[in-house]
C-alpha cells in the first residue's frame, strides 16, 4: 500500500492510500470470513462452510460494503499512527471504487489542530474607562422596582386610572379581519407603564369592570411586525377586573423586607450593590477590548471544522432559547428586525473570532506553562491577563 498526503488551505489534510489489487483480495477474503460467522448453511456449523458455498449466500453488495469498511478502518490505523498532529474531527473518506481483483484508491480529508503564532501579546493596551458616580437617581429606580415587588393589589369597583392594574379579554382586527396575535384573554395591563401594545394602556383610563370599549389605534411604522406596521387596528376590549396597586412606603417596614433594620441600611446596600455591577461591567468591558486586540496578534489558518461547530453551538443555543419561551424563530426575527441569514453571517463572524482567540489563549498558555483543564482555570488565566494589561496600561 502507497500512502501519499498533502496539504489543503485551512489547516486541513489529504491523504491517499493507494492499494494493489492483491491488498484489495485479501480486504475481500477477510469480508468474507467475517461474514461467514453469520450465515447458516444446512450440514455445517457456522464458520465451517466451505468459501464457494458461503459467497453463493451472501448478496455482492454486503460482501463489497464489509471489505471496503475494513479497508477504510485498516488503511486509517495505519494512517493515524503516523500523524504528527492528530485530527480534531473524524475524517472524511472518499472510494472510486472497490472491486475485487482491482487496484483500489482511498482519500482521507480531515482538518488538524493549525500552528498558532503570537505577535506583540505584550504590547497589548487598553484604555481606561470612566464611570460616573452612582447617583441618588439610581438608587430610586431600584428601590422603586422593589417597591412594586411587594406592591399590593386590591379589587376596586371604580373606575381605573393611571396606577391601577386592569386585567381585560381583547380582540384585535386589521380591515375587518381578526388576527389570533391581536387577541388575548386575562391580559394584565398596568396604566402608566410601557405597553406591548402603543397607547393600548391609556384608552382603558376611566373603564370598570365588566365595561365594554371599542377603539382604534394606528401602529408605528417601524413596529416589529411588518403586517402591522403603519396600519389601523380596531379593538374590542372588555374589562375583567380593576385592581387599585398599593405600593409599600420607602421606610424600614420596607428595609425589614430585605433583611435591614433601617432604610439607610437598605439604601447603602442598594448602593454597593450598583457600585459593585458597574466594576463588574468596567471589567467586561475591559475585557472585551483586550480579546479585540489580542485577535489581532495571533496569525493562525482557521480549520473550517471548528468555526461551523461553533456555529451550531451558537444556533442551538438560539433556537432553545425560543423553545423555553415558546416562541416561533419568523416571529422573534420579525420583531428583532433582522433575518435568518443575518445571524448566520453573524454566528459565523463570531464563530470565527472566538476560535481564534481561543487557538491563540491555548498557545498564550502553553507558552506560559499553564494547564487550562477546565472552563475555570480558563477564565481565570483570561482575568490575569487582562488585570496585568489594565495595570500597565495605567502606568
Amino acid at each position: 500500500m502507497e500512502i501519499t498526503h498533502k496539504h489543503l488551505p485551512n489547516s486541513r489534510m489529504q491523504y491517499t492510500a493507494e492499494l494493489s489489487a492483491l491488498e484489495v483480495d485479501e480486504y475481500y477474503a477477510r469480508a468474507l470470513s467475517a461474514l461467514a460467522k453469520e450465515i447458516k448453511i444446512s450440514g455445517f456449523r457456522p464458520g465451517k462452510a466451505p468459501a464457494n458455498l458461503v459467497r453463493d449466500n451472501i448478496k455482492t453488495e454486503a460482501l463489497r460494503e464489509e471489505a471496503y469498511t475494513l479497508a477504510v478502518q485498516g488503511t486509517w490505523s495505519g494512517i493515524i499512527k503516523d500523524l504528527e498532529h492528530g485530527p480534531i474531527q473524524d475524517p472524511e473518506v472518499g472510494v472510486a471504487d472497490f472491486i475485487e481483483n482491482k487496484p483500489a484508491k482511498i482519500e482521507f480529508e480531515f482538518d488538524i489542530r493549525p500552528e498558532v503564532t503570537l505577535k506583540n501579546v505584550d504590547k497589548i493596551k487598553i484604555n481606561d474607562i470612566k464611570k460616573d458616580p452612582i447617583d441618588d437617581a439610581q438608587i430610586d429606580d431600584v428601590l422603586n422596582t422593589l417597591r412594586k415587588a411587594h406592591a399590593k393589589t386590591v379589587i376596586t369597583l371604580d373606575k381605573s386610572k393611571k396606577g391601577d392594574k386592569v386585567e381585560v379579554d381583547f380582540v384585535g382586527s386589521l380591515k375587518g379581519v381578526t388576527k389570533d396575535k391581536l387577541t388575548s384573554k386575562h391580559f394584565p395591563v398596568v396604566i402608566g407603564e410601557d405597553s406591548v401594545i402603543p397607547g393600548f394602556a391609556e384608552e382603558l383610563i376611566g373603564l370598570k369592570k365588566n365595561d365594554i370599549k371599542k377603539f382604534s389605534l394606528d401602529f408605528p411604522k417601524d413596529h416589529f411586525d411588518k403586517e402591522l406596521a403603519g396600519q389601523k387596528i380596531d379593538f374590542d376590549v372588555t374589562v375583567e377586573e380593576v385592581y387599585n396597586v398599593e405600593l409599600p412606603e420607602i421606610d424600614d417596614k420596607l428595609a425589614h423586607s430585605f433583611g435591614h433594620d433601617k432604610v439607610e441600611q437598605l439604601k447603602a446596600a442598594v448602593k454597593e450593590d450598583l457600585e459593585h455591577r458597574a466594576e463588574e461591567e468596567k471589567f467586561y468591558q475591559y475585557k472585551a477590548s483586550w480579546l479585540a486586540e489580542f485577535e489581532k496578534c495571533v496569525k493562525t489558518e482557521l480549520p473550517i471544522s471548528l468555526v461551523e461547530a461553533e456555529v451550531e453551538r451558537a444556533k442551538g443555543s438560539w433556537e432553545e432559547f425560543l423553545e423555553r419561551r415558546n416562541l416561533k424563530a419568523d416571529e422573534w426575527l420579525a420583531r428583532q428586525k433582522t433575518t435568518l441569514e443575518e445571524m448566520e453571517k453573524d454566528w459565523k463572524k463570531a464563530a470565527t473570532a472566538s476560535v481564534t482567540i481561543g487557538l491563540g489563549l491555548a498557545k498564550l498558555a502553553t507558552e506560559k506553562n499553564k494547564k487550562l483543564e477546565t472552563n475555570e482555570e480558563y477564565q481565570q488565566f483570561l482575568d490575569d491577563l487582562v488585570k496585568t494589561t489594565i495595570t500597565k496600561s495605567k502606568n
